[in-house]
């Protein structure tokens, strides 16, 4: 499974998410084309909250590395 890094709460790239399957295309809720560091209704859980960015990009990268992926 891939990981990557997605805008929180704190307006910032400080969260990690598995890479979303579908195409953002057209217009963002505020007309803006569609951030790929974005998270919309299709993009899948877990959602975690590191409050660094640095954090984020270290724990996308291990998470992808290892395969990793949410129990079903």
């Amino acid at each position: 499974m891939q990981w990557r890094t997605i805008d929180t709460d704190t307006e910032s790239r400080t969260g990690v998410a598995p890479v979303c399957d579908n195409q953002h295309t057209g217009l963002d809720y505020n007309g803006s084309e569609p951030d790929p560091h974005g998270v919309y209704d299709c993009c899948p859980h877990p959602h975690i909250e590191t409050y660094m960015e640095d954090n984020a990009e270290r724990l996308a990268a291990l998470l992808t590395e290892l395969d990793a992926g949410p129990c079903l």
